[in-house]
């Protein structure tokens, strides 16, 4: 029997701390780091957490697994992605340096949402040595670039990409059976929308969750973010990203607080990080719009 070390995080690991990681923001059910390492083997090794890694490396690396006498052994290049479900792995390693996101994912809770809200029976995630997978790696690269948004859109947008992960995992990459044919479809009444409407209203410098946003509509996280899309055509992200910016612009209209006092109303970290979200949504910054 080999020798395995045991861990929560295969990162742990590691002899070198991460670029960039989430761990200080809590996101619920999913953790993100980037490494860049030199040419690298982990000994025989159990993590607790299933492990989701994007390579993003200029330069194409091989890597090789051991699994008692059978040795496995592939080619990643940019883009490419691994999905090692949490369990026993024997050594792993490769051949040079490699720039790779880790986005680990809470194996109980990704259990709970797979049964719980698509009502399934039976669910397994399945491993994947190496996938060409570009929504992986897309979310991967979108969740790093949100280890930098420290402001109150910040962990409602993780939330919004780690639920749209776990579905694409769900449906794409696990076994499963469902107990009843389909999954939630319905539409959000006009009531909700206007229940939403009105905590933004109370709340709008507060830090945003999709937790909140979906207890106002008695859901679960997941089938509110799915029922949202359907009902309105945006993210609950980019609904409440909206909003914001609609109620800067009548507070500018106004001209009655100054720009900077807007955007600190409206929970934006700077004054910068607004003025750039409002130009991107606007096509003027604050002070031109309010000047116009």
């Amino acid at each position: 029997m080999p020798d395995y070390t045991t861990c929560t995080y295969t990162s742990e690991l590691y002899e070198q701390p991460a670029l960039a990681s989430s761990s200080a923001l809590n996101w619920p059910g999913v953790r993100l780091e980037r490494y860049q390492l030199p040419a690298t083997t982990l000994p025989a090794h159990a993590h607790e957490h299933h492990l989701l890694l994007v390579h993003q490396g200029t330069q194409p690396v091989v890597a090789s697994r051991r699994t008692g006498s059978r040795v496995e052994e592939d080619q990643f290049r940019s883009g490419d992605v691994g999905l090692y479900p949490g369990g026993e792995y024997g050594p792993f390693g490769w051949d040079g340096p490699a720039d790779i996101i880790h986005v680990h994912l809470d194996a109980q809770a990704l259990e709970t949402r797979a049964r719980r809200d698509l009502d399934l029976c039976y669910f397994a995630l399945q491993e994947r040595f190496r996938s060409e997978d570009a929504l992986l790696a897309q979310l991967g690269q979108q969740l790093l670039a949100a280890t930098d948004r420290a402001h109150t859109l910040g962990k409602l947008y993780a939330e919004s990409l780690a639920t749209t992960l776990c579905y694409h995992l769900i449906e794409h990459h696990a076994t499963f059976e469902r107990r009843t044919a389909g999954a939630s479809g319905g539409r959000l009444s006009a009531v909700v929308l206007a229940r939403i409407d009105a905590y933004l209203e109370a709340h709008s410098e507060a830090p945003v969750t999709l937790e909140v946003l979906a207890g106002l509509a008695n859901l679960s996280v997941f089938h509110f973010a799915r029922r949202f899309k359907h009902t309105t055509g945006r993210s609950p992200y980019q609904y409440v990203l909206e909003w914001k910016i609609g109620r800067a612009r009548t507070l500018l209209r106004a001209g009655e607080l100054p720009v900077a006092a807007i955007g600190d109303a409206l929970g934006f970290a700077s004054p910068a990080h607004f003025a750039t979200a409002f130009k991107r949504a606007v096509g003027l910054s604050p002070r031109a719009f309010q000047q116009g």
